[in-house]
């Protein structure tokens, strides 16, 4: 993918060069998407997230993500972060990962635009990427019926597929993987990911315990969820049977 960007005053947005157009303000406009009619459901923590119609295919939908900090430090900076240079700003590592994934044929949605708003030494940022049809997260599908050992074998083969290429997924947890409506699996939210290849071949074995270990956690907090250990063991055969399939 070819990237271009432009400026205006404190708005800089990065965007495809193969887009139809140039980014409008307003694709970054949670309340003007909803004035045109063009958004067609909400999600992600505290409203974070609106799927919408694409302006160019009404049959392709888009997901536009306001970044949102967590934890103590979101009550002190809300949805600002610190300034540390354009190529520093979440968007702008988010949509050039995760545009090099894209084109190596990895399973990540294909990424659209990204902007960053400055103020002062803070900023606040958004990305839109383009929705994967039907996709649910791991976490909202265990957080109701669960998924089959067909769907857990698959979600390790495309973890599997991101190692081999020698890529490291910083935060692999349940809500950062997608299940589409036909069983394919892809991840998001690569903005602090590496490319860590010839390197400690351990990394591998750890990525995939942190996700161990987040998906034991939320089953001890969660009121409902369909995880027990032999969902890991499903997902750990699919793995290893990705060492052999390539897929």
């Amino acid at each position: 993918m070819e990237a271009r960007h432009w400026r205006r005053g404190r708005v800089r947005v990065l965007h495809d060069a193969a887009l139809p157009a140039v980014p409008e303000s307003w694709w970054f406009d949670f309340g003007e998407l909803e004035r045109r009619g063009l958004v067609t459901g909400r999600g992600g923590g505290r409203g974070s997230v609106a799927f919408f119609r694409s302006p160019f295919d009404p049959d392709e939908q888009w997901v536009l993500r306001h970044y949102m900090r967590g934890g103590t430090v979101a009550r002190i900076l809300g949805d600002r972060y610190l300034w540390q240079g354009l190529a520093e700003t979440r968007p702008w590592r988010e949509w050039s990962y995760t545009a090099r994934l894209y084109d190596e044929g990895l399973p990540v949605p294909r990424p659209v635009a990204g902007r960053v708003v400055r103020s002062g030494p803070l900023y606040a940022a958004d990305l839109i990427t383009v929705r994967v049809p039907g996709a649910r997260s791991l976490d909202e599908n265990l957080g109701e019926a669960g998924v089959s050992d067909t769907t857990w074998r698959a979600v390790g083969a495309c973890i599997r597929r991101f190692h081999d290429a020698g890529h490291w997924h910083p935060d692999l947890n349940s809500r950062n993987i997608l299940i589409a409506s036909d069983g394919r699996v892809s991840v998001i939210d690569w903005d602090r990911g590496r490319h860590r290849a010839g390197t400690d071949p351990d990394w591998r074995e750890a990525n995939l315990q942190r996700l161990r270990r987040d998906l034991e956690k939320r089953l001890r907090i969660r009121s409902r969820w369909v995880y027990t250990g032999a969902c890991f063991v499903a997902l750990r055969a699919g793995y290893e049977a990705g060492a052999s399939s390539g897929d």
